[in-house]
């Protein structure tokens, strides 16, 4: 069964390239994307992914808000950060606000494929209620 993955990112052709870089992986399929962080939250409720993607420069909103609140309502959803501006203090905050890892866009499809297995494995591991249900 596939991993599956809800991307938030609000420029189109980078969603576009997460989307097909994610869609290349035998064992993850994307169940859902956003532009912005209060469609995301309604759609990630609905559909609930194993694993959620979001940038956090938003043109309309905060991927840091969003993270917040998908801690506060989904505590072992693992949350993905990702970024292409200053990395290192973005990095900082995204783990403040409650994601479980950081990407930067620089970094490559590669990196994004590593970091996203190895959050939904330390998921696993913890045996986390939300994720054992479902499987």
């Amino acid at each position: 069964m596939k991993n599956r993955v809800f991307v938030i990112e609000d420029h189109p052709l980078m969603r576009r390239s997460i989307v097909e870089a994610l869609e290349r992986e035998s064992d993850l399929a994307v169940c859902g994307q956003a532009e912005d962080a209060q469609a995301a939250f309604a759609a990630i409720v609905a559909l609930r992914p194993d694993i959620v993607l979001t940038d956090l420069q938003l043109k309309s909103s905060s991927g840091l808000d969003l993270i917040e609140s998908l801690r506060a309502h989904a505590p072992a959803l693992p949350v993905i950060a990702t970024s292409m501006f200053d990395v290192r203090r973005n990095e900082r905050l995204a783990r403040a606000a409650g994601a479980s890892g950081f990407v930067a866009k620089q970094d490559g499809p590669a990196k994004l494929i590593a970091v996203v297995r190895e959050s939904l494995k330390n998921a696993k591991q913890r045996g986390d209620p939300a994720r054992a249900e479902d499987e």
